[in-house]
């Protein structure tokens, strides 16, 4: 499966929402095979920049969140799975913090601010912390709440994958 949307800023930025259950490595086999056995379907959550440099809207912030709880409608037996990027700066009032956890902020701040308001949708949004080898990455697994459990798999996953190893803690 794979949806792709367009969402276009005032001032002429564009971006692209894909939600994709193309398996990319992110998530272990052994986990997503698990997971398929009870029913459980895993989509990634891919944003990327198409054109512009502004600073990103409220209204395409908008945008993720409705297409986001759209999906979570539609699916009762999805998860989904956002790993934030690093690749652009953040603004230079955030410099004391990761490209990955300044992402990693917004995107809770966001979701947990527009779950507020839709009392209908039972979701809820895990920010999984983990510590690498040469700096914190930041995972978001979003679920159903009765999904509890397989989101905690999928974090035990992630930690056991991308953590670092025990001998260095």
């Amino acid at each position: 499966m794979t949806e792709i949307y367009s969402l276009y800023s005032e001032s002429g930025d564009e971006y692209k929402l894909q939600f994709t259950t193309d398996r990319s490595g992110i998530i272990a086999d052994d986990i997503l095979d698990q997971l398929s056995d009870q029913g459980i379907e895993v989509v990634e959550i891919g944003l990327a920049r198409i054109k512009g440099q502004n600073i990103t809207s409220h209204k395409v912030l908008h945008q993720i969140e409705e297409c986001i709880a759209n999906l979570m409608e539609r699916m009762p037996n999805v998860i989904l799975s956002y790993f934030c990027d690093f690749i652009h700066l953040v603004p230079s009032q955030k410099k004391n913090m990761t490209v990955q956890e300044y992402r990693s902020r917004i995107f809770s701040a966001m979701f947990k601010r527009y779950v507020s308001q839709q009392v209908q949708l039972d979701v809820c949004d895990d920010e999984i912390k983990i510590n690498g080898v040469t700096e914190p990455f930041f995972f978001h697994v979003i679920y159903h709440k009765q999904h509890q459990h397989f989101a905690e798999m999928i974090a035990e996953g992630h930690i056991r994958d991308f953590g670092k190893p025990e001998e260095d803690l």
